[in-house]
């Protein structure tokens, strides 16, 4: 267990870990189609993470990488297949993380917020575009920013 999570229920701890995994669905199912490109760009983001961060969120991403490919795949299994309650759904997950990150140091807070937005951007920037314009869609550019999450 991470030693920033201590104060968090297993439930809670379960929400941090799987969060990234929530941006990475909700950027992808932005458009209301799920793009291959933009899960395997994310897993290559969270790898990149889990040894290129130099603060506390890197372990976050190390404990989620060794079995990504099986939590991306729950994920999407319990989605609903309409692309609006799909979206529905993710953005319910992802504000869970309102009551949770007031519990945690507020330096990891403010770590964990910007990573989660430093994912949903290189989520969707891999996807789309020519020649680098035009790559983030409007779909997606609604929510690169996370606005279903406060700010800690």
């Amino acid at each position: 267990m991470l030693y920033q999570f201590q104060k968090l229920s297993e439930e809670e701890r379960l929400t941090v870990r799987r969060s990234p995994i929530w941006v990475t669905l909700l950027i992808a199912c932005a458009d209301h189609d799920i793009d291959g490109s933009e899960l395997d760009r994310a897993k290559e983001i969270i790898h990149i993470k889990s040894f290129a961060l130099k603060n506390d969120v890197k372990d976050l991403y190390e404990a989620i990488e060794e079995d990504l490919d099986n939590e991306i795949d729950n994920a999407l299994k319990s989605l609903s297949a309409s692309g609006e309650e799909r979206l529905a759904q993710i953005e319910e997950e992802i504000s869970k993380l309102n009551e949770i990150l007031p519990k945690l140091e507020r330096s990891y807070a403010v770590q964990l917020h910007k990573s989660l937005q430093s994912l949903a951007v290189s989520v969707a920037q891999s996807d789309g575009g020519m020649f680098g314009i035009g790559r983030i869609s409007a779909d997606e550019k609604k929510y690169i920013t996370l606005p279903m999450l406060t700010q800690p």
